[in-house]
């Protein structure tokens, strides 16, 4: 078995609704899992302003995960010309990054001071380039930030990415096993022909969900080709499985 683990939706900053306490039992939480996660993925809002105070700020404690973490910006990490510091002090977008037989294209679908998303003709074009030369054998996952499909018990509907049908239908007829995603601070999983979509729920912003609350996601592969989707309650530690989903013949 091979872990991922998916988190989301920090919004750290000194100003504004972050919770530093609920991103602290969150480090601790994954830093104390077993077995350990290969990596972290990170599917963007790392910052509340997109400022340098909040960048300072979020390389700092995001260096106290012991796991690799790759990112993507949201739309709060392009705020405020925010995206030159994203490139500079975090991660360069649009990479493809490869663990073993798992490959993860990072795109970004931020628009600069907008809460909209796009990934657009480029970025729909570079997902056909860099699938297409992997085989079955390969677990291939594309993160962006904002929602491909809209999620339940996330409120009235809005910023959905711009092009969204057109990014479906590339990332299904390129064989993307797993799209992951943040923004709209639910946790869902749901399978869109043979790809599976899966959101995660916010870290440490005030901004939850009813009850639900703060979470981040585990993601278990296992050798059957199939992958069990766990929601991870913050403080208490508590997982609960979303699901588990076939989305390969063979894994690993």
């Amino acid at each position: 078995m091979e872990r991922l683990v998916h988190i989301s939706d920090t919004h750290i900053s000194r100003f504004g609704m972050f919770l530093p306490d609920r991103l602290d039992a969150c480090i601790r939480i994954v830093n104390g899992l077993d077995p350990p996660p290969q990596f972290i993925i990170h599917t963007g809002d790392l910052t509340d302003y997109g400022i340098l105070m909040d960048y300072e700020m979020a390389v700092e404690k995001m260096d106290e995960f012991v796991p690799d973490i790759i990112y993507v910006p949201g739309n709060h990490d392009e705020r405020n010309y925010g995206d030159s510091l994203f490139r500079e002090m975090v991660s360069q977008v649009d990479v493809l990054n490869s663990f073993g037989k798992i490959v993860v294209l990072t795109l970004g679908s931020a628009i600069p001071d907008s809460d909209n998303g796009r990934l657009g003709r480029g970025r729909q074009q570079l997902i056909k380039q860099k699938m297409k030369g992997f085989g079955e054998d390969i677990l291939k996952i594309v993160a962006f930030h904002h929602h491909l499909i809209p999620v339940p018990f996330a409120g009235r509907e809005k910023d959905i990415l711009e092009d969204a049908g057109d990014v479906l239908r590339i990332i299904l007829e390129s064989g993307v096993n797993m799209v992951l995603m943040g923004h709209r601070h639910v946790r869902n999983a749901i399978k869109v022909g043979e790809t599976l979509l899966v959101n995660a729920g916010t870290v440490s912003c005030v901004r939850t969900r009813g009850r639900l609350g703060n979470s981040f996601n585990i993601i278990d592969l296992y050798s059957d080709g199939s992958v069990e989707v766990s929601e991870v309650g913050i403080p208490s530690g508590e997982a609960r499985s979303i699901g588990r989903f076939p989305i390969m013949r063979g894994l690993l």
